[in-house]
């Protein structure tokens, strides 16, 4: 009998117990047996690259979405074969965002197959919409609908809080996440179009990030307030509109909480952020064809519809694939707009080769911010984002000349 490692990085107990429940079935159907490596967020990346570098461990792999560009450009991992690509039908069946991830820009061979689609949202209280005279489909399609929009809902006095948004200790990788969705929605960009140069400083894209820091000025100062905290907040009456995950809010609906009819949902902005979790075949796995070819199988059996709609029913999870987001998200389902943009508008980042570095550097600003406009706010926020983007800009732009 063939063994392959299998590493997954789950979000909660329920994702890895559902998991290994369909390796058991995997291994009847096909005869291979799968061992099961779990890994957390906080500390996956370390190990996926002594893996890479090493050229030994698991032989494939659950990673978040943007880490495959990175490990690309390392040579840890192979083009996945065409065959294998048409028989999980190719581009068109997986959300087009989740999708690029894993398509390298420079010689467009695919590295990955995208697992599951993640997004954040803005959900809030349909009734109290209503009595600010505010439309669900525009409320919160643009950074200034949305101020103009919580302004209106404060002006109620209806909630403890109109708005509510995560906050998180500074490092929190998922502020850029979030942020991207200000960044686009203004015109603006985190990389120019050769995807050579950083322009997270340009005007737009200081507009975009202005917009969205002036809303975390909105927030309590506390230590963490995180998208289920959020949830929470919504749901006890206490905050009219909030930004959290998809999960949270399908969770609720799931679990049938009093008064969910009265929550809505849409997307964050006209142009959402786009994230998830990708399939990979590590490069050492090629040395032994049996494992290889079990490792295909693997994931043709992962990315298969029902698989994945069974995942999503327990785990509360969005699926990469577009079918299968249809069948979970009618078209009476409070999250199906926010589907219907994530299929159409959504988007990720440039798979290049530095992007993990960019990435993590831009956060890491990008939080110092945060911080010092939250404290003091005596800071203006555009002119304190400015001189922080723009010494970060040149440095980074500097590197990548």
């Amino acid at each position: 009998m063939t063994t392959i490692e299998f590493s997954l990085i789950p979000d909660a107990d329920v994702d890895f117990e559902t998991v290994s429940r369909l390796m058991l079935d995997f291994q009847r159907d096909t005869g291979i047996n799968v061992h099961l490596q779990r890994m957390e967020w906080g500390n996956a990346w370390a190990h996926l690259i002594g893996f890479a570098t090493q050229g030994q461990g698991v032989d494939i792999s659950h990673i978040g979405s943007t880490w495959v560009s990175s490990l690309m450009t390392m040579n840890a991992l192979r083009p996945l074969p065409p065959a294998l690509i048409n028989k999980l039908g190719g581009e068109q069946a997986f959300v087009h965002s989740t999708w690029t991830n894993v398509v390298a820009e420079e010689d467009r061979h695919i590295y990955g197959i995208p697992l599951s689609s993640y997004v954040y949202i803005i959900a809030y209280r349909k009734d109290l919409l209503r009595q600010a005279g505010l439309s669900e489909a525009s409320a919160f399609a643009t950074p200034a609908a949305v101020k103009d929009s919580i302004d209106r809902l404060e002006a109620l006095h209806a909630t403890e809080r109109a708005w509510l948004m995560p906050v998180v200790p500074h490092p929190f990788n998922d502020l850029v996440h979030m942020a991207a969705s200000w960044i686009w929605s203004s015109g603006g960009d985190i990389m120019d179009n050769r995807g050579k140069q950083v322009v997270f400083n340009s005007p737009a894209a200081i507009a975009g990030l202005t917009s969205y820091l002036q809303l975390l000025r909105r927030v309590p100062q506390v230590d963490y307030y995180g998208s289920d905290q959020c949830m929470d907040a919504l749901l006890q009456g206490k905050a009219a509109a909030i930004i959290t995950d998809a999960r949270a809010l399908n969770t609720a609906i799931s679990n049938k909480v009093p008064n969910i009819e009265n929550i809505g949902a849409a997307s964050l902005l006209s142009i959402p952020w786009s994230g998830g979790g990708s399939l990979v075949v590590w490069r050492h796995t090629h040395g032994y064809p049996d494992r290889l070819e079990a490792s295909y199988k693997l994931i043709e059996f992962l990315t298969r519809k029902n698989i994945m709609i069974d995942v999503a029913d327990n785990c509360n999870t969005l699926p990469s694939r577009t079918d299968a987001l249809d069948e979970l998200f009618p078209p009476d389902h409070a999250l199906r707009p926010v589907m219907l943009q994530l299929i159409s508008m959504g988007r990720s980042y440039r798979a290049i080769a530095l992007w993990h570095r960019i990435e993590y550097q831009f956060g890491i600003e990008l939080g110092e911010v945060a911080k010092k406009i939250i404290q003091d706010h005596s800071l203006d926020v555009e002119e304190t984002l400015r001189e922080a983007m723009d010494s970060l800009a040149y440095r980074m732009n500097l590197t990548l000349e």
